[in-house]
């Protein structure tokens, strides 16, 4: 994705198989700030991971609330 992106900042990775993981990124697109979440597949041939169409970009202005929901989820449910 760092073709589409004016500036990207990888914030954390989380392993979702041994095919597939979880990137986190601050980014920025003509000025406008998101928190990218979006799942990476692992190109075979190449050995790096590609972004997938699976995940969510969420504007700066949102995120605050995008945390307060996410943190309102019990831990153990």
């Amino acid at each position: 994705m760092s073709d589409f992106w004016d500036k990207e900042e990888m914030i954390g990775k989380i392993a979702k198989n041994n095919r597939e993981e979880i990137q986190i990124k601050k980014v920025e697109k003509k000025g406008k700030k998101y928190v990218d979440v979006r799942v990476f597949w692992l190109d075979g041939e190449s050995g790096e991971f590609r972004p997938s169409q699976k995940g969510v970009t969420v504007a700066y202005e949102s995120f605050s609330y995008f945390k307060e929901l996410i943190n309102s989820i019990p831990d153990n449910d």
